[in-house]
């Protein structure tokens, strides 16, 4: 349901942000 729905979205969030600090420290 919602809650899912949110939870997913905070995941993609996260991974969004992350992605490209990870590829700064390590690219």
């Amino acid at each position: 349901g919602i809650k899912q729905l949110m939870a997913g979205g905070g995941v993609a969030l996260i991974g969004i942000t992350l992605v490209p600090l990870l590829s700064g420290l390590f690219g």
